[in-house]
């Protein structure tokens, strides 16, 4: 809820030239999409797909709990870096922001390892249930 606010702010700002920096289109998508609906699309995923184990609490999905952890980081240090990139001299906007991509790409690839195991057919489940008895 809160990267839509944030990019409901932004998306206002940009229509209104209250508060107009450079690169707030960038923000703006980046809070929305990976933000807002990227980690809704991942919660329900999660959600909506069945656990490995019974057993498996929420706790021990650690994979789940990465993705959650390096897509926020990664977000959070976008929505900091993007906006003196190409407007300071300093060099360590640009090094944070390839930091925020490697981040989001390690959130992203946790996630793929969380859900690739729990998307399997209702007959490899049937297998995987004979083969631990």
């Amino acid at each position: 809820m809160i990267y839509f606010v944030i990019a409901l702010l932004l998306g206002i700002a940009q229509q209104t030239n209250a508060f107009m920096f450079p690169n707030i289109t960038p923000l703006f998508w980046h809070a929305l999409m990976l933000g807002w609906i990227t980690q809704i699309i991942m919660g329900v995923s999660v959600w909506m797909f069945p656990g490995r184990e019974k057993e498996e609490s929420f706790q021990l999905q650690k994979w789940s709990w990465l993705a959650y952890g390096f897509l926020n980081v990664g977000l959070i240090l976008r929505l900091l870096a993007e906006p003196f990139v190409n407007t300071s001299e300093l060099l360590i906007w640009k090094y944070l922001l390839v930091i925020s991509a490697i981040t989001q790409f390690l959130g992203i690839l946790c996630y793929v390892i969380e859900l690739w195991p729990r998307v399997i057919s209702k007959k490899q489940r049937r297998k995987q249930r004979k083969a631990s008895r």
